[in-house]
């Protein structure tokens, strides 16, 4: 039988306090009823500019966005590094009506789909995606807060 997963949260460059115990629990579940072969994930919660950073770097797009996702493993093994922009999860609770805790949940989900090896760059794309992330937010998202 496969280990579980190691699962790291970690802050950079952001003032945020939380608990980890529901949101490693909520990447396992998600890992878990997405049948994802991780070994490690890692999440990063960082500020916008330091994602700006990171995705002009590795994807040659030099704009802001909310969540990027790098496989440092294979598909069989995936070593998962997730980087969340704080001030985009923000930015998007206030525009869709949610908190900040379900729109990190929602960048989490999403960015553990894309390690799945789902993508978003066509419209169906991203209505499969976002149908796969309602699906995890409804059945799998913690009961207990994790912002403090």
């Amino acid at each position: 039988m496969k280990q579980k997963p190691r699962i790291q949260i970690s802050l950079h460059e952001v003032d945020l306090r939380l608990k980890q115990k529901p949101l490693k629990a909520f990447v396992q579940a998600v890992l878990q009823q997405e049948q994802i072969p991780a070994s490690h994930v890692h999440i990063i919660l960082v500020n916008d500019e330091y994602l700006r950073q990171l995705h002009a770097r590795f994807l040659n797009d030099d704009t802001y966005t909310d969540v990027m996702t790098f496989n440092l493993g294979d598909q069989e093994d995936i070593e998962g590094e997730i980087y969340i922009s704080l001030d985009r999860a923000g930015k998007h609770a206030q525009r869709f009506g949610v908190t900040l805790a379900e729109e990190i949940l929602r960048l989490i989900a999403h960015g553990l789909l894309h390690l799945k090896g789902l993508d978003d760059e066509t419209e169906a794309q991203r209505k499969v995606m976002r149908q796969k992330e309602d699906q995890i937010l409804k059945t799998l998202a913690p009961t207990e807060a994790f912002l403090e």
